[in-house]
């Protein structure tokens, strides 16, 4: 079953989430320039719906956005595997579509074309979609520090938890430590967590050296820490295979598969260690794709009223 999924999804694009932003304007009465403008951020979904991936209660098909109708207050979406998560503001994770790994995560493996609560979760700050598995993390309402939930698929490691059992509900990694966190991401069978500090912890698949450590046949099933504090890092993205880290500087340092060039260093082979991507020196965001290829946002200056 699960070989059949993976073959479509070579031969499909997945949903498309993104957050809308609805503008209502109260006191109408008054001017235009003078009344107060309310923001709603809704979730909107398009594209492939075969498995409820749309989150519209339907299975077909569409090829405008549509809304979830979720909610009003939704501060971040991610994309998996045929399944979507919504982190709403006070703090709750949502999810629909298929869950045959529990990647809802809401103690079943039944799936939902509509938005379920994933349970136990609360002080959400972010979430990430892996393939079948998900990651959170989430403060404890008091202190700035975080905790790492995972669940979902773990046939990888890719929870993070020590072993290799699927996970219905949230459960919480350790190893870590106290650690603020800054970001947090997952690839196709791996996770990763950037802190405040600039450390880089990962965990999951690291078959082409995507931990940045010697390619390994078994999952890495516990964090492992990539970077060390002081690295510079500001943001992390997982891919299919690789990592891209984006330094304070600009430059990005990119590590693990490299069968399409997605490293960026001028050939194919593949790095157990974080490489600077060759000739990209002013970068403000990276992302790491589903397959073998990297994007990034590079600022140009450029002058103006000559």
């Amino acid at each position: 079953m699960k070989v059949m999924r993976r073959s479509r999804w070579l031969a499909r694009l997945a949903a498309m989430l993104v957050v809308g932003v609805a503008g209502l304007v109260a006191a109408a009465s008054a001017p235009a320039q003078a009344g107060i403008v309310f923001q709603s951020h809704v979730v909107a979904s398009w594209g492939f719906n075969n498995e409820g991936d749309l989150g519209d209660g339907t299975t077909t098909d569409r090829s405008l956005y549509g809304d979830i109708k979720l909610a009003n207050d939704v501060v971040q979406v991610a994309a998996g595997y045929y399944f979507g998560l919504a982190l709403r503001s006070d703090g709750t994770v949502w999810a629909w579509g298929n869950n045959d790994h529990g990647q809802l995560g809401n103690g079943t493996t039944v799936s939902t074309m509509t938005p379920v609560k994933v349970t136990g979760l609360s002080h959400v700050t972010g979430i990430a979609a892996g393939w079948d598995a998900a990651v959170a993390t989430a403060t404890n309402g008091i202190s700035a520090a975080a905790s790492v939930w995972t669940w979902g698929a773990n046939d990888h490691g890719q929870l993070g938890d020590g072993t290799l059992a699927d996970h219905l509900t949230p459960e919480r990694i350790t190893g870590i430590g106290t650690v603020y966190l800054a970001g947090v991401t997952a690839g196709l069978w791996t996770g990763a967590v950037l802190g405040t500090d600039g450390s880089v912890w990962g965990w999951g698949d690291d078959s082409v050296g995507q931990l940045a450590n010697a390619p390994s046949s078994s999952p890495v099933t516990r964090p492992v820490k990539m970077l060390a504090a002081g690295s510079g890092i500001t943001q992390l993205s997982a891919g299919h295979g690789h990592m891209l880290a984006l330094k304070s500087n600009g430059t990005v340092l990119a590590w693990g598969g490299n069968q399409g060039g997605q490293l960026g260093i001028g050939s194919k082979a593949p790095v157990t260690g974080p490489v600077q991507v060759t000739g990209l020196t002013a970068a403000t965001q990276v992302a790491a794709g589903g397959r073998a290829f990297s994007l990034a946002i590079h600022t140009v200056p450029y002058l103006v009223g000559l």
